[in-house]
């Protein structure tokens, strides 16, 4: 039995190789690489069968995270040593994830959702603080409860978002 794997199934692991490709590029060297994470990012534009509405979904939601990234620097919640640039294409591109590698989670019930989001959200930033790429000066606990409430908001909404703008 011959089996094959299907485009979209290629291009679903490709968007979620990126993310994380600009995740690690991003947490580890921070703003050092940065234009590897922008050809990324116009590479998913290059192969995308849906360039109107992926750049629609990324505009909103990456605008949407960077002012939530920007508000939790202004209230002391995190702390960068350089303007994290590399943190603005890292929400870039997790808007491209919506509607491509996260699309499994536009059938779960709201309360999935915000599960995924308040976990994997926190969680993310947790590690890249553990890999020197933020500081939290309010101290683990009561930075990962804060991001916890954020993104058990801020993922659904995000999904929303993409959904409408697909």
């Amino acid at each position: 039995m011959h089996s094959t794997v299907s485009p979209s199934t290629l291009s679903v692991v490709f968007n979620a190789l990126c993310f994380q490709c600009i995740w690690w590029l991003g947490v580890l060297y921070q703003n050092q690489f940065i234009i590897i994470s922008i050809l990324i990012v116009l590479l998913h534009f290059a192969v995308s069968k849906n360039k109107k509405s992926d750049l629609l979904v990324l505009l909103a939601v990456s605008s949407l995270g960077i002012v939530v990234d920007i508000s939790l620097v202004h209230f002391g919640v995190f702390e960068f040593s350089t303007p994290p640039l590399w943190l603005a294409l890292l929400w870039c591109f997790f808007a491209l994830t919506l509607n491509s590698s996260l699309a499994f989670a536009h059938k779960l019930r709201l309360p999935l959702q915000v599960i995924l989001g308040g976990v994997s959200g926190s969680l993310s930033y947790l590690a890249g603080a553990n890999l020197g790429a933020v500081t939290l000066p309010l101290g683990t606990v009561y930075s990962v409860a804060i991001l916890i409430v954020i993104w058990c908001v801020l993922f659904p909404v995000s999904m929303t978002i993409a959904a409408r703008l697909k």
